[in-house]
């Protein structure tokens, strides 16, 4: 487990959906070591964490996109993490783990599946990881349609990492999907 301190009470991370690798994922941390170019992506992060309330009001979300290795993730779980200490709450998924969850689940414990489904569609900041990086299938793109929607019609932040380019995400998904991700 991996715990964070916030002003009141010590927060478990895992129960956010960061695990080890990202704990140390913070602005903090990472301004340390920002190459230049990616300086830019890091204020917009940062801005967007320390002024999130207002972007919640608005439904406001974020598309990280860029090849692998150019800090996407880590800048999504700082702004989490941000979040977490001053919102209390979110959430951190990896697409491939989504899709994994939701089908296990509802195959194991239809109840569960329900109230993780029901996490990911109302909790109050939802960073999916790798966007594109899911298995194809008509279903698949259905439920990431499904629950875009639902959080956007609720004025419930996204954000998205992703190495796939907007044409590549257009091709993937509906023109919806990606217009209200934008």
């Amino acid at each position: 487990m991996s715990p964070i301190r916030s002003d009141e009470e010590t927060v478990n991370l895992e129960s956010f959906g960061i695990y080890k690798r990202y704990e140390k994922s913070t602005f903090e941390n990472i301004e340390k070591v920002i190459p230049a170019q990616h300086r830019n992506a890091f204020n917009e992060c940062r801005e967007y964490a320390e002024n999130f309330a207002e972007h919640k009001k608005k439904g406001v979300g974020m598309i990280l996109k860029g090849p692998v290795g150019t800090g996407k993730t880590s800048l999504a779980v700082a702004i989490l993490q941000k979040v977490i200490r001053s919102h209390g709450g979110g959430l951190f998924i990896p697409m491939a783990s989504l899709m994994d969850n939701l089908l296990t689940m509802s195959k194991r414990d239809a109840e569960e599946a329900v109230r993780f489904e029901n996490r990911v569609r109302s909790t109050p900041l939802l960073i999916l990881d790798d966007l594109g990086a899911e298995y194809e299938n008509n279903w698949v793109r259905t439920k990431v349609d499904a629950i875009i929607t639902e959080r956007c019609n609720r004025l419930l932040p996204v954000i998205v990492t992703t190495n796939l380019k907007a044409e590549e995400l257009l091709s993937t998904y509906q023109e919806r999907v990606y217009d209200r991700l934008k």
